[in-house]
């Protein structure tokens, strides 16, 4: 595996000779939240999987930006270094928000976009009350460090519903992360990533893989269905990392989704190679 860095962010990244495939996860997890996902989709494309800055061992060597259009800057950079004309992108809840403003600014370079549950995606701009809350956030991960991380509502170690192995490498990966930079992405981007304005404008072919326990996102299912007519949607019986909570399911919707669109991949990289 060939491991980039792409500034704030690492992508870790097959050998060449499949569809290529992004995977971008969300807060507090890290590459390691597709564990269970990783063979089903390796099958058919090589993937490409990102790790957000401060998380697992992903540490910018410089001043970095963590804002949600920098982030998406720094995918596009990975896409340009690993020579990819165009690819399949896939993201989890703030994850999510990421690959879905990647598929509005930048259409020309995605086949097919999949999403999971992400609840600020299209929630409006944020009020000087939930700033403030957000930013309280963020101060208690900045001041108490370590316990921060554990009482914050994401925090993989309570996960109840993941299985045993995986719940114990992603709460290690989070206790292992980078305090000061998650605060910074509360505070500078998790907040932000809305795409309420723009989102009607999305033109990729789109899924939604969605966790219908988790009740806080269902009026925004219904919302993102109204607003994408053209969107796939699969209702699976979990919470908020359906990825992790029903694998299987998850791993079957998305291999029977993204192979229609897998002919887009591989027409822009011959006719990329014929132009060279």
């Amino acid at each position: 595996m060939q491991e980039i860095s792409c500034h704030p962010m690492r992508f870790f990244a097959d050998p060449v000779g499949k569809p290529p495939l992004l995977l971008m996860h969300g807060m507090l997890s890290s590459r390691n939240h597709w564990r269970l996902n990783e063979a089903a989709l390796r099958s058919r494309y090589r993937l490409i999987i990102a790790e957000l800055p401060g998380h697992g061992e992903t540490r910018p060597s410089e001043p970095y930006d963590v804002r949600p259009d920098a982030l998406v800057e720094a995918i596009e950079q990975a896409r340009i270094t690993l020579d990819i004309p165009r690819w399949h992108i896939c993201g989890q809840s703030f994850g999510a928000g990421l690959v879905l403003r990647y598929a509005l600014k930048y259409p020309e370079y995605v086949g097919a976009l999949v999403w999971t549950n992400a609840n600020r995606l299209l929630a409006d701009p944020l009020t000087p009350d939930q700033l403030a809350v957000l930013h309280a956030r963020a101060d208690k991960v900045d001041q108490l460090g370590l316990e921060g991380i554990r009482s914050d509502r994401v925090y993989p170690g309570n996960a109840r519903y993941f299985p045993a192995e995986i719940r114990e490498i992603l709460k290690h990966d989070a206790d292992g992360s980078d305090y000061s930079i998650v605060a910074d992405i509360i505070r500078h981007a998790l907040g932000h990533v809305t795409v309420r304005d723009r989102v009607r404008s999305l033109r990729v072919p789109t899924l939604l893989v969605n966790g219908m326990r988790e009740r806080a996102f269902q009026p925004w299912r219904q919302e993102a269905a109204e607003m994408l007519p053209f969107m796939e949607v699969v209702d699976l019986d979990g919470g908020h990392s359906i990825n992790i909570e029903q694998a299987e399911a998850f791993n079957e919707a998305v291999m029977n989704f993204l192979p229609r669109y897998d002919s887009h991949l591989e027409v822009e990289k011959k006719a990329a190679l014929c132009s060279t």
